[in-house]
């Protein structure tokens, strides 16, 4: 499925510098007013940019939303993002640090198909000015569930101490959640024909990658449209097809390990042969657009191999992975995510005898042939 919307790839990096952010700003995604967060400084996204005064002022005049006074315009951050990503300036913030965090996909594909143990560290704090107001709060981290993938967990401490299940919960004080995860991969392609064609219905030639509000992104039409494929709705629509062409699937919500510790959502279905594929065309998007050096076998393994970069939870993917509620409403929390890997090769207890891969064993609310 083509949009006709967008060009292959964002403009190389040097030339008419202008004319690429101005390029890029004609196809930035349209973040409705009622999700937009006008909050950024003149002078940070300047610092963002680094495109200089004369393009800032260029950009405002075409059209560059914002708010506030004219000389200290306020902007939305996903803007300011998404036309950094597709400026080909190749000096900006986002460039440069998406660049840095993309670079394990230079790497060979064996090396996702193989267990790899993380330090996971991951606290929450209240986002309002002050913190939480007295009275009852509650507040929510979804588990990591490195067994689906045929992972294990070496350690996992939560404060204040919670029960079982596919949540970890606290009552009172912030939630803290550490330990040291093992996740694994294993190479797998898809057999289907049919899976194949609906699959290949987002390619990087004619899709973007975007951040944006995660509401937008419940809305896969709305984000679809306008030729942006990012996570959750490209998961979603994916999710859809499948199932109506007969086949079970589900979308799976969890974290991209070791890369800016993102929460990410990818795709599972069944395959004619009745194994669960893990397919995740937002990786292969962000492969083709913004790293440097993908390796040439990368985009392949995007489509039926789950990967040792990714921590599974037992969320779909429009379920929030965290959450926190306190004056009796409901907020997205602030979230301080350490997730480095360790340098050795983490050896299963020998007390863990959950080997297989096959995900259609798992009673997490995985699929099922």
């Amino acid at each position: 499925m083509s949009t006709g919307y967008l060009p292959a790839a964002p403009p190389a990096p040097g030339g008419d510098t202008l004319t690429g952010w101005l390029r890029s700003l004609d196809v930035l995604l349209r973040i409705p007013a009622e999700l937009r967060n006008e909050q950024v400084g003149r002078a940070v996204a300047l610092e963002m940019l680094r495109c200089g005064e004369p393009i800032l002022d260029e950009l405002i005049a075409s059209g560059l939303l914002h708010g506030g006074e004219r000389g200290a315009e306020l902007f939305d951050r996903f803007d300011l993002v998404n036309l950094s990503l597709y400026s080909g300036s190749g000096t900006s913030v986002p460039e440069e640090t998406m660049k840095f965090a993309l670079r394990w996909m230079h790497e060979h594909p064996s090396s996702l198909f193989r267990p790899r143990a993380w330090d996971y560290h991951v606290e929450l704090s209240c986002d309002r000015p002050g913190g939480c107001p007295t009275g009852e709060r509650d507040w929510l981290i979804a588990r990591p569930q490195p067994e689906v993938y045929a992972g294990w967990t070496e350690s996992l401490t939560v404060e204040p101490v919670c029960g079982d299940g596919i949540d970890l919960r606290s009552d009172g004080d912030p939630l803290l959640a550490k330990g040291v995860l093992v996740t694994n991969g294993e190479h797998r392609e898809i057999r289907s024909a049919r899976i194949r064609e609906i699959v290949s219905e987002y390619p990087s030639a004619d899709y973007r990658w975007a951040r944006m509000p995660e509401q937008l992104q419940w809305q896969p039409e709305a984000v679809l449209s306008q030729g942006y494929a990012p996570c959750i709705a490209v998961t979603l629509d994916l999710a859809a097809k499948c199932r109506a062409a007969g086949f079970p699937a589900r979308t799976r919500r969890g974290w991209i390990m070791g890369m800016l510790d993102l929460a990410h959502s990818w795709l599972e279905v069944v395959d004619e042969d009745g194994i669960v594929k893990a397919v995740d065309p937002a990786f292969a998007i962000l492969a083709d657009h913004h790293s440097e050096r993908p390796h040439p076998e990368f985009t392949a393994a995007c489509y039926g191999s789950p990967l040792n970069r990714l921590m599974p939870t037992g969320h779909e993917a429009n379920n929030p992975i965290m959450g926190h509620t306190c004056g009796g409403a409901a907020s997205t929390p602030k979230h301080r995510t350490m997730i480095t890997s360790q340098d050795r090769q983490p050896t299963r207890p020998a007390s863990d005898t959950s080997t297989r891969s096959d995900l259609s064993t798992h009673d997490d609310g995985g699929v099922t042939p």
